[in-house]
């Protein structure tokens, strides 16, 4: 049997099936959203909305000349990732028969075999989206060393007044700060706050976030959602998931800190490129964002199964962010 006539093994169903695999628990993506680009070079721009006030006019006078934007671009080269696993001795045994059922099954064997090459790809890039939003991504390997700096000035990566850890903390005022960081240097108006369940503890116990909000409205929330959803003019999400690190777990945002950010998505994004994939017999095909494929081996015989991607989280309006540490 010729394995690569299958259509199973086919790189446009594998690629199909990768696209069609979703991952709503991974909060940090659905801030970026998705943005295609030609090759695996991302570029982007560094925006400063204007916030002055324009000039009147009286009839007959001509306009108020604007200066051009001031616009900064950004270079840097995606996060490749190309993944592989070999299909063990059952699976080729199932793709060999003729019976419908085995090539079920050595379908649904494939089918799982990427969803978990896909989910680690994409808790990569969720790894990397939190990364993107405290101001550094930083991947040091011993085969690649790459840092990307996402322009986050030092001011929107304050420290609280006093740790949020002591129950009399002024955790309002500090709120209030750091929102109005974000309204004076992007235009924007914080929406959002981002912490884990240790910093969401902290506002629970506070004496001054209980006064503010009342016993009565504060056990509500607490009551029906785990937590203070909604507090300072903030719709507050706890984020808890992380990632393994060889036998440990690293939480996506860590336990002393804060994300500030916009309601609409409009202040970053994820680049997604393009990669050149084997279609036959020296031959290839240019596909944008997540793909796979299968390569038949000969020796010893056997189909490796491939899933990859390219991206890179870039951050447009990067004074529309703040990331605070609340335990200083």
């Amino acid at each position: 049997m010729n394995y690569g006539e299958l259509e199973v093994l086919h790189h446009k169903v594998l690629t199909k099936t990768v696209v069609d695999f979703k991952f709503d628990e991974l909060q940090g993506l659905k801030l970026f959203p998705e943005e295609r680009i030609d090759g695996i070079t991302a570029k982007w721009d560094i925006l400063s909305p204007s916030r002055e006030k324009g000039a009147f006019r009286i009839p007959g006078e001509p306009a108020t000349r604007v200066e051009l934007s001031k616009v900064a671009t950004r270079y840097a080269t995606c996060i490749l990732m190309l993944l592989e696993k070999c299909l063990d001795e059952a699976t080729l045994a199932w793709l060999r028969s003729v019976g419908t059922d085995d090539v079920t099954s050595a379908r649904a064997r494939i089918t799982q075999e990427q969803a978990e090459l896909d989910r680690i790809i994409q808790f990569t890039k969720e790894w990397a989206a939190w990364q993107a939003l405290s101001g550094t991504l930083t991947i040091d390997q011993d085969n690649l060393k790459l840092t990307v700096d996402y322009g986050i000035a030092s001011e929107h990566k304050p420290t609280a007044s006093a740790s949020w850890a002591t129950s009399t903390t002024d955790i309002p005022a500090d709120l209030r700060e750091w929102k109005r960081l974000v309204a004076q240097d992007s235009g924007l108006v914080a929406g959002r706050a981002f912490c884990n369940e240790s910093v969401m503890e902290y506002l629970i116990k506070n004496e001054n976030v209980s006064a503010m909000l009342g016993q009565g409205q504060m056990r509500e929330q607490v009551a029906q959602f785990g937590y203070i959803a909604r507090f300072m003019g903030l719709e507050w999400g706890v984020y808890d998931a992380g990632y393994k690190d060889g036998d440990n777990f690293v939480p996506f945002i860590p336990d002393d800190k804060l994300i500030l950010v916009p309601a609409e998505n409009v202040f970053a994004r994820v680049q997604v490129g393009t990669q050149e994939i084997p279609t036959g017999w020296n031959e290839t095909s240019k596909v944008f964002g997540k793909f796979s494929y299968a390569v038949v081996e000969t020796n010893p015989p056997g189909i490796n199964l491939f899933l990859g991607e390219n991206f890179l989280p870039v951050v447009s309006l990067p004074g529309a962010i703040v990331y605070a540490d609340v335990t200083p």
